[in-house]
């Protein structure tokens, strides 16, 4: 029987290489078309060539139906107008449709670029030039794919590749269906159409009002309170920006202008993107299984004031009623997940920081005397061997009978023991003792003695605060406000009134 000689496959492997050998040249005139139309506008002289610029659409925003938009890697969804205006976002999610009303000012950015769509530049006009390297462009899978949809029928689909300036990203390469050319187009008009779907979703913001709230609570996830400071009185006495307390985790009276910051950051909350419900969501892709901090912000019952565009002065009333706010984890460095009214939203890192950053301990008062001089109605000053003084205010406004067009003036009073002192020399002095700070924090456990010195102010809505002195160690006194103590004060560090 005659020998079968194996089959020797040099044929084949000459083949594989000649494949290779293809892929490699039509891989490397992608890449050299993409460099060559990329340096063109550079290589040649500014006075052989000139920019083309104009519009690929330019029609009226109301002509417009609708807009798809495809992001790389995403599904579409798309931004419908109808004859009316209102503008819905929807979105195919298996056999259902997604669908809401869109925010106007975000839906706005994409409706000005579709219906205005213009190029800074004109690559090629030969649709050969550039269409074989696709992929060099980033237009084998665009950045952004926009499907624009008039109401006449006119339909323009454009995409958008990778960008045209790697060094300044200033120009992306873009592509119309139909069209031969090869456009440049701007960064701005790029993010346009590269706008998340989120961000068309209406926020509904929190409102917090600073008149109005009376106690900011911090918890950890299972409801401990971690941090708490509450007003003492109504948020109606004229006083009440000075009587809040540090209630947890002790308690003290609170620095005015440390509160008075919380209270304007709370009202300057704002959500960010909205994410979804909480119900469609996994709360623990955003840290919510777990969260970090539970802030809750509760607001007493009143009326809060606006002027209108037309100078009008609208008042507007408020039930009782608290603002939660379930913080989850990072999105970035500046952005954090958090959960209000059961939907997720972003909201920026150092807004937030504000309340889940701060130390109780340095909000505490360092200034004993709080109260200050418009809303002090008496002050007594007692001190041990020494005959108690009390100053008692009068504060009233009136016409002083001279001609002066009806105005009042104010005629402030000061009575000393019983004796009119001058007002202007008790103020002086008053307003140096709103200066004194204490000088450090006591150390461990002090059990108070004896004060030898106390002072009772009442203020002007009918509440009491008091400053105790009691010997420290020989050259400090220990400070009691309220009853509470943290600190001592150096010895004859409260300055004295006439």
């Amino acid at each position: 029987m005659q020998k079968v000689e194996r089959q020797k496959h040099k044929d084949r492997k000459l083949k594989r290489l000649t494949g290779l050998l293809l892929c490699a040249v039509l891989l490397a005139a992608c890449v050299t078309a993409a460099v060559l139309l990329r340096n063109k506008a550079k290589e040649e002289p500014p006075e052989s060539r000139k920019r083309i610029t104009g519009s690929i659409t330019r029609r009226n925003v109301e002509d417009l139906r609708q807009v798809t938009i495809t992001r790389r890697g995403e599904k579409p969804w798309s931004l419908l107008q109808d004859k009316e205006g209102k503008l819905t976002v929807q979105r195919k999610n298996g056999a259902e449709t997604e669908e809401w009303t869109a925010d106007e000012n975000a839906a706005k950015m994409i409706l000005d670029a579709a219906a205005n769509l213009t190029y800074e530049d004109v690559f090629t006009e030969n649709r050969e030039d550039w269409a074989p390297a696709a992929a060099a462009f980033g237009l084998e899978e665009p950045l952004v794919t926009a499907e624009i949809l008039f109401r006449d029928g006119e339909q323009v689909t454009v995409r958008i590749g990778d960008s045209a300036d790697p060094e300044g990203n200033s120009s992306y390469y873009l592509a119309v269906d139909g069209d031969d050319r090869l456009y440049a187009v701007t960064a701005g008009t790029v993010e346009d159409f590269r706008s998340e779907k989120e961000l068309l979703h209406p926020v509904h913001q929190i409102q917090i009002f600073s008149a109005l709230l009376d106690r900011i609570t911090i918890r950890d996830e299972e409801g401990k309170v971690l941090k708490e400071w509450a007003l003492q009185g109504k948020v109606s006495d004229r006083d009440a920006a000075e009587n809040w307390l540090v209630t947890a985790p002790f308690m003290y009276p609170a620095d005015y202008d440390m509160i008075k910051n919380m209270r304007d950051s709370a009202e300057s909350l704002r959500l960010g993107v909205y994410i979804g419900t909480e119900e469609e969501l996994n709360p623990a892709d955003y840290g919510l299984d777990h969260p970090a901090a539970v802030l809750e912000f509760h607001m007493a019952e009143g009326s809060t004031g606006t002027v209108s565009d037309a100078g009008v002065y609208d008042v507007s009333d408020w039930e009782e009623r608290t603002v939660t706010l379930k913080l989850g984890s990072k999105k970035s460095d500046m952005v954090d997940y958090v959960l209000c009214n059961g939907e997720v939203y972003t909201i920026n890192h150092f807004t937030i920081s504000t309340f889940t950053e701060t130390d109780p301990m340095s909000t505490a008062a360092r200034y004993p005397v709080a109260t200050p001089l418009n809303s002090l109605e008496s002050v007594m000053v007692e001190k041990q061997g020494e005959e108690t003084v009390h100053y008692a205010l009068i504060h009233q406004s009136g016409d002083d009978g001279s001609d002066n067009g009806g105005e009042t003036t104010a005629t402030d009073r000061c009575i000393r023991n019983g004796r009119e002192i001058p007002y202007d020399t008790f103020s002086a002095a008053y307003e140096r003792l709103l200066t004194v700070t204490v000088s450090g924090r006591l150390k461990g456990e002090y059990r108070q003695k004896e004060p030898h010195t106390k002072y009772t102010f009442r203020t002007v809505s009918g509440g009491t605060h008091t400053v105790e002195l009691s010997d420290y160690d020989g050259m400090h006194d220990a400070v009691s406000m309220d009853g509470y103590i943290l600190f001592y004060l150096i010895r004859d560090g409260m300055t004295e009134l006439p």
